[in-house]
């Protein structure tokens, strides 16, 4: 069977035979598993909106504590902090990870925000499997 290419990006060359990661290569009949995780992380903006709006409530609070009307810093701290939260909940910053593992028990691990790729990344290898058969 002659080998043939399935995947080819920067970096990134899946045959029928060997999977090349940089420098690095693996037979794909040496290839135990691949998946693709999930993560949620914090979004910066929702994390700067929360500290945003707990430097608005100590600003209130000295303001309050020297006898002026704070009421307004109390609204913004309140919407900030619940405009992060809500913001957190509904658009988190996602990061995948492709994890590659080997019958000798290498791994090899790449992390991306980009999912689609790394779903292809899989796929492919997953190709190269079929393949092989």
């Amino acid at each position: 069977m002659t080998e043939q290419m399935i995947m080819k990006t920067p970096g990134v060359e899946i045959t029928t035979k060997i999977a090349k990661f940089g420098s690095i290569s693996y037979q794909v009949a040496n290839i135990g598993s691949v998946s693709v995780y999930t993560a949620r992380k914090i979004n910066p903006i929702a994390a700067l909106m929360v500290l945003l709006g707990i430097a608005a409530g100590v600003y209130g609070n000295n303001l309050r504590l020297q006898g002026a009307d704070a009421s307004f810093f109390f609204w913004v701290t309140a919407a900030l902090v619940l405009g992060g939260l809500l913001l957190q909940m509904f658009w988190p910053k996602k990061e995948f990870t492709f994890i590659l593992k080997t019958s000798s028990n290498d791994v090899h691990k790449i992390v991306s925000e980009n999912g689609e790729h790394l779903d292809a990344l899989q796929g492919a290898i997953e190709a190269a499997f079929v393949a092989q058969t």
